[in-house]
């Protein structure tokens, strides 16, 4: 006979099914196509569990968001993992962030999804383990000589907006010669500060 679930995992448990399932519908259909009864008709709940959950669609969408930035963040830490020197860090790092834009699901959600429904400062909050990873290798390279700049934090800043205005780019097209080229664009950048 199987356990019965406790209350917290039969929410866990609610709370992860929606989130796959609004997933799915907002990477497939968009986030203004997808309705809240689309999200719950398939997994046998109502629409009070998922206001319980979330609030809202918004709040649903949100927390896709939310997972789907990590997975990206997830993705850069394990490229640049293997390598001690900053400078390589910081040119993998950016290189790996331009990569997602053509995963076809992270593509849409983060790219084309996110900044539609989200305001930006939203986004930045989200952002911030991502910009995080980026600020710090850029901050150790300068102070190992390995980068020359004015200002680390301002460099910073305007790495991380020609990433995500390049991510756009390459994220509206299937072309594989548009990440190719924002990958070379986006090395350029930062070849012409290396120490």
């Amino acid at each position: 006979m199987a356990a019965k679930l406790t209350k917290a995992e039969q929410t866990r448990r609610t709370r992860q099914a929606i989130l796959e399932r609004a997933r799915y519908l907002f990477a497939t259909k968009g986030y203004a196509a997808t309705g809240t009864e689309e999200i719950i008709s398939e997994l046998g709940i109502t629409r009070g569990a998922l206001y319980h959950q979330f609030k809202d669609k918004i709040g649903v969408f949100r927390a896709v968001i939310i997972e789907a930035y990590g997975e990206v963040t997830g993705h850069i830490q394990a490229e640049i993992r293997p390598f001690d020197n900053y400078w390589h860090q910081l040119s993998i790092g950016c290189q790996a962030f331009l990569e997602v834009a053509q995963q076809e699901e992270l593509r849409r959600l983060v790219f084309i999804e996110a900044p539609a429904v989200l305001a930006v400062d939203e986004l930045a909050e989200i952002d911030q383990p991502g910009f995080g990873l980026l600020r710090e290798a850029i901050q150790i390279a300068v102070a190992e000589g390995q980068l020359n700049t004015i200002d680390a934090e301002g460099f910073a800043h305007l790495v991380n907006g020609s990433l995500n205005a390049l991510a756009a780019w390459v994220a509206q097209s299937d072309d594989s010669a548009r990440l190719k080229t924002a990958k070379h664009l986006v090395e350029t950048l930062l070849t012409q500060h290396q120490s």
